[in-house]
């Protein structure tokens, strides 16, 4: 089985050997920041795999399959560390921190909609497409995100945007008058019960159940 693990040395691997530098256990315990026992016991298991040859005390060589696994997963990691860079606009480190995190559980599909998507980016950023610089603004502007009812404030007010109970539980909410675009208030909690206010003035008391399953968009 192929780990997250197994893949960061196919990559890094890969990255070496793309510099024309001999690959050496001590390089790449360098860059993975581990002991050289370490790397040598995985390397051992790469090989024994079929992704790398590796001589004793000497440089290691990615086999066809290595190379074309490692290819894949630093592409990966390339087009997710993009993305959070030129198109959410964080900085180069976070990207790539991110990217890191995620490279291992994407699969083929969503890395061709991925650079699909990329591409489509830069050439309309190239052609300076209005939207462009209309999407930056948009995404520098802090947003409000639904909270269920158990974690919104006694006094604070909101908009319910859904309901996550089930049958008949979401019928029981609805005929009390819970229906999403409703604005209500948290007026207190007590005992485990919270108390809402709506907006015609009726007060209804809702079970802690209950309420985790109210979702409300903070005004």
């Amino acid at each position: 089985m192929i780990t997250p693990r197994i893949e960061d040395y196919l990559e890094e691997i890969f990255l070496l050997e793309s510099t024309g530098r001999p690959v050496t256990v001590t390089e790449l315990a360098e860059r993975l920041k581990i002991t050289k026992g370490t790397v040598t016991a995985t390397v051992q298991k790469l090989a024994a795999h079929g992704f790398l040859t590796h001589e004793r005390y000497g440089a290691m060589h990615l086999t066809d399959r290595g190379r074309r696994k490692g290819l894949v997963v630093f592409r990966r990691h390339e087009g997710l560390r993009a993305f959070f860079h030129e198109l959410l606009g964080l900085d180069r480190e976070k990207s790539s921190e991110m990217a890191c995190s995620m490279e291992h559980y994407i699969d083929s599909v969503t890395e061709e909609r991925l650079y699909a998507m990329l591409e489509f980016f830069r050439r309309a950023r190239a052609d300076r497409a209005p939207w462009v610089d209309e999407m930056f603004d948009a995404i520098e502007e802090r947003i409000l995100l639904p909270l269920p009812l158990t974690l919104v404030k006694p006094e604070d007010k909101g908009t319910l945007v859904r309901l996550t109970a089930e049958e008949p539980d979401r019928k029981k909410l609805a005929d009390m008058g819970f229906v999403p675009g409703l604005t209500l208030t948290l007026t207190q909690v007590e005992d485990e019960e919270y108390v809402v206010e709506l907006e015609n003035r009726q007060e209804v008391r809702l079970a802690l159940n209950e309420a985790a399953t109210v979702w409300l968009l903070p005004s």
